[in-house]
């Protein structure tokens, strides 16, 4: 941490909620670096005084003088969370990025805050002041009541679903869906959904289940619908099995990242949030459906189903023109099709006789749409969306210019459509 102040200086929002990720946060934000000064001048001159920090911060003040797990365990966590990010750029360039090794020996909370103000080299300082504050937030997602209760709530919502659609549910048939990646004359690529099946075709099998429709209308065509919770895992690519068709995988993507909160961690730098009860999206429910016309129909029956339109708020349709785009992530592409929004469910609460809410959002693809998102080499995919989240939103954040130098933004400057760097 370098004591220089300046003023009249634009801070990031990330950094203003999240200051000890900045390198210049004395600079930026004095009287918030006053307080960090102040500490670690304590635990300088009391060595007791880290306990003692450690303690009061991750003490139940109703319950017993005792932690169910101390903030400096999540120090390693905070190590790991790195490391799963680090696997969304080239290996060249993750080496030079790693954490360095004493760094990653130490998660000692009083020797991280000497050497986050003591070290002599300027990157292990802002390492260890980084360590420190990944840490902190770690912790404090695991100790997030709505994080904690977000097991429960998808059960509800799973049971919930089971009473207001499955029960209408009729299971139709097995419909195969091929799609084909080409390249047209000035070689861009563009991927052919419903294409006849051949070697270079990926080929998805579905089990289709239609919700009888209401007023004369046609049954709604679902081919696929899964609940997750935010922290548990990003599902990773299809894969292709025995029999040639490809399967929906569950299991993360980056494994240090859905076990260690990770996603939830990522957002909150990204958008400027310094509370995870913010998060909306902790718990969410995609469906896959035949057609546009299904997705509209299918959002009308959920909107009935739960709540009627008092619950429902933060719409955003891309199916049916582009006045919702800038609604999404600066990062999503400008290829990528959904109809999405937030329901507000109400539950028992356990501790009171008033019920309370939590948040789901609710999104909804037509097929065609969706499978785009699965194709990695598609600028449209979730991975090549999430490689821009990282390499245009997180990495500048996370590893400064002003720490590792300006090749930095030049990574990010380079940065595709398709997530990744144009010198691959």
């Amino acid at each position: 941490m370098i004591e220089t102040v300046e003023s009249g200086i634009a801070v990031p929002r990330a950094y203003q909620v999240h200051p000890l990720l900045d390198p210049n946060l004395p600079s930026h934000q004095p009287a918030v670096a006053k307080m960090w000064i102040t500490a670690y001048r304590r635990i300088r001159e009391d060595r007791d005084a880290a306990k003692y920090l450690v303690r009061a911060y991750s003490l139940d003040p109703g319950g017993p003088d005792e932690t169910l797990r101390t903030l400096e365990s999540y120090c390693h966590d905070a190590d790991y969370y790195l490391d799963d990010l680090l696997r969304l750029v080239p290996e060249r360039i993750a080496k030079l990025l790693e954490v360095t090794p004493a760094t990653r020996e130490n998660c000692d909370i009083r020797k991280l805050f000497v050497a986050s103000f003591e070290e002599d080299d300027a990157r292990r300082r802002y390492e260890a002041q980084r360590k420190l504050y990944l840490a902190k937030l770690l912790f404090d997602v695991d100790h997030c009541r709505s994080v904690r209760d977000a097991v429960r709530h998808k059960e509800f919502f799973e049971k919930l679903l089971d009473k207001v659609l499955w029960a209408d549910a009729e299971n139709g048939e097995e419909v195969e869906v091929c799609c084909l990646m080409n390249r047209d004359e000035d070689g861009v690529e563009h991927l052919d959904v419903g294409v006849p099946r051949s070697e270079a075709s990926r080929c998805w099998r579905y089990r289709v289940r239609r919700i009888p429709g209401r007023d004369g209308r046609p049954p709604i065509r679902i081919f696929h619908s899964r609940t997750r919770f935010k922290k548990d895992a990003t599902p990773t690519p299809d894969r292709e099995t025995r029999t040639g068709f490809w399967r929906l995988n569950e299991s993360p993507r980056w494994p240090g990242i859905g076990r260690r909160s990770g996603s939830i961690v990522s957002k909150m730098i990204r958008r400027g949030i310094d509370d995870p009860r913010m998060i909306q999206d902790l718990i969410g429910a995609m469906f896959i459906v035949g057609s546009r016309d299904d997705a509209y129909a299918l959002e009308r029956r959920l909107i009935h189903a739960l709540g009627g339109p008092f619950r429902w708020r933060d719409r955003v349709d891309t199916l049916s023109g582009e006045h919702d785009r800038a609604r999404l992530g600066s990062q999503s592409s400008s290829e990528f099709r959904v109809l999405k929004q937030i329901v507000d469910i109400l539950i028992e609460d356990p501790s009171n006789a008033t019920p309370y809410m939590f948040s789901v959002e609710i999104q909804i693809y037509p097929v065609d749409d969706y499978l785009r998102t699965l194709y990695d080499s598609h600028f449209a995919s979730h991975t090549s969306y999430k490689r821009r989240q990282f390499l245009r939103e997180l990495l500048p954040l996370l590893f400064p210019a002003k720490v590792y130098g300006e090749e930095i933004n030049l990574i990010t400057s380079l940065a595709s459509e398709n997530g990744r760097l144009e010198f691959d």
